[in-house]
């Protein structure tokens, strides 16, 4: 099923967007694989990864806001967690932009003659 014509940007572009930067950063990636296996504080984060504290808190919260990480507070400590409801919505919003039966067949090789004719 082709889609229709769109503008440039649609809506859910700034979500996915944000998830794929989120994602592109090699520390950033690291934590969300230090978070899939359990849950655990900023102190655990920094002595398994080598990072310095600041540097984990920063990376902890663009994955916040990514929607891919949430935290909470037990103890006196942050502990963060994946998010399994924001991991599946980034998912979906990625392969609903990877869905090339999504694509209209202007935009496949060869499917728009109309451009740069004479």
């Amino acid at each position: 099923m082709a889609r229709a014509p769109s503008s440039a940007t649609t809506p859910g572009d700034a979500d996915v967007l944000t998830v794929l930067r989120a994602l592109a950063d090699p520390k950033r990636f690291r934590l969300l694989s230090a978070l899939r296996e359990k849950e655990r504080c900023v102190r655990d984060l920094v002595d398994g990864e080598g990072m310095a504290q600041p540097l984990v808190s920063h990376h902890l919260r663009v994955l916040v806001e990514a929607g891919l990480v949430r935290s909470r507070r037990a103890d006196g400590f942050t502990m963060y967690a994946v998010d399994p409801g924001g991991m599946a919505r980034a998912r979906d919003a990625v392969v609903a932009l990877l869905d090339t039966d999504l694509l209209d067949p202007v935009a496949m090789p060869g499917g728009n003659q109309e451009c740069c004719s004479t």
